[in-house]
């Protein structure tokens, strides 16, 4: 991860030159006049107070704090703004990477000593769909503090009453970590009124707030048993990191019943935090009606997260291995699929169409690929990952939507890294190579898609 070595960066930085200089060279970009409105656009969409930039770059005071050499040296080496997918694949909405053009402003305007400037050369702030913030309606802490008890990794639910009296529509989610410090992931999932006695009859059988939920949703799933249980609920958002909180493309959205129920599904891991109480708070925004109802579909291989216990391979990564690759193809009718049609109320044999691909795999990551490939033999590259950094994921929007047919096959590929040079640091120790597998926990693997998918 980037950001450890940034901050010891920045504190020798802050002890040795201080702040920036404030004087205007002749020719030389300011503060106001060049580079806040780009700094603005790439780097403050994540630094800024309470989210996951170690320090914010709201303003100049804050900017100037850390610019030589430390902005520089990131900006000049391309570790920062942090855009993981290749270019040589596909072009999304929302791009942070910087321009060659705003790279110049930014490199020419640190070399000259980055002065402030007047505030009244600040241009006019211009915002587009992904770039601007979305009104939220609905902010929603876990009902109870839960201190993780199952170590290293604790999957625990809780259940959040559905607030709205009519049909909503979800138009975009974010979810703001109480402890940063030991929240892995979290996945929001919305219950129908139909199910819900069924999670609360879950959440009532163990002590504490909520209960235990591995792998998914509910313990049927955490257990293993496939085909048990309740039919896995909807997802409407989650937050990994390094994510973006960007509204869902306009006239689209996740439809949510009056009396239904969320389940915020938090990983905790303390490999390297001590367990602390957290409730952590869940952002919703909705409309009451879109023109394209929406799901959010995953990819993934049956085999792997079986570890071949129902057919299938199992993902296995041996310990020493550095160049290790597993691939998995999901045809038109497969069941995941079908399921994502019959959340929309499609016809078996209707089109998808795609508007967003994401990447998930855990620290052994290397790379990770989705491609379509048609029926015509052609093939449209969805995302493509070439350098997996676990603590920058996030959702990529497709510049232009692409239609998922029957006849065509979604393709995911994953390589992982296994070894003793690229071990995370369990309990303050590096962990020694050992086989790996599929797994919830965050030293366990995983190779997975999720996609945000409409009807034609």
């Amino acid at each position: 991860m980037r950001y450890p070595n940034l901050l010891l960066m920045f504190v020798l930085v802050a002890t040795v030159i201080g702040c920036g200089e404030s004087a205007d060279p002749a020719g030389t970009p300011t503060y106001y006049g060049e580079a806040k409105a780009i700094i603005d656009t790439r780097c403050a969409t994540c630094h800024q107070a309470g989210d996951i930039g170690p320090f914010p770059l709201t303003t100049y005071e804050e900017v100037s704090a850390v610019t030589v050499p430390v902005i520089r040296a990131s900006i000049a080496n391309g570790t920062m703004p942090p855009w993981q997918p290749s270019d040589d694949c596909n072009t999304f909405r929302g791009n942070i990477d910087l321009a060659p053009d705003e790279k110049g402003v930014l490199l020419a305007w640190l070399d000259g000593g980055a002065p402030e400037g007047d505030p009244a050369d600040e241009p006019e702030s211009s915002t587009s769909e992904e770039t601007a913030p979305f009104a939220v309606d609905m902010s929603l802490r876990l009902p109870e503090p839960y201190t993780p008890t199952i170590e290293p990794d604790d999957h625990r639910c809780q259940l959040i009453p559905w607030p709205a009296t009519e049909t909503r529509f979800v138009t975009g989610s974010r979810v703001t970590p109480d402890q940063r410090s030991i929240v892995h992931h979290v996945i929001i999932f919305v219950v129908g009124p139909e199910q819900v006695a069924q999670y609360q009859a879950y959440d009532d059988a163990e002590e504490g707030p909520g209960y235990t939920c591995y792998g998914g949703p509910t313990p049927a799933l955490s257990s293993g048993e496939m085909g048990s249980g309740p039919r896995v609920p909807e997802q409407i958002g989650s937050w990994v990191p390094g994510i973006r909180s960007t509204p869902f493309p306009a006239g689209t959205g996740i439809r949510v019943e009056p009396g239904s129920m969320l389940v915020a599904q938090m990983h905790y891991n303390t490999s390297s935090a001590d367990p602390v109480a957290d409730q952590s708070i869940i952002e919703i925004a909705t409309t009451d009606s879109v023109e394209k109802e929406a799901t959010i579909m995953q990819a993934v291989d049956f085999g792997w997260i079986t570890n071949g216990r129902f057919g299938g391979d199992a993902m296995t990564i041996p310990a020493g291995e550095s160049n290790v690759a597993h691939d998995t193809s999901l045809a038109f009718d497969s069941m995941l699929l079908a399921r994502s049609r019959q959340a929309l109320g499609l016809a078996e044999d209707a089109p998808l169409v795609l508007y967003s691909a994401g990447h998930h795999m855990h620290e052994l990551g290397k790379s990770q690929r989705t491609e379509l490939r048609h029926a015509d033999a052609s093939t449209t590259c969805l995302l493509d990952t070439p350098d997996w950094d676990f603590a920058w994921q996030g959702r990529y929007t497709f510049s232009d939507p692409i239609t998922f047919g029957p006849g065509d096959t979604l393709w995911m590929g994953c390589t992982w890294d296994n070894s003793e040079s690229n071990q995370p640091i369990v309990d303050g120790e590096v962990r020694e190579p050992v086989t790996v597998a599929w797994g919830s926990g965050t030293a366990d693997e995983m190779c997975l898609g999720g996609f945000y998918v409409t009807g034609q």
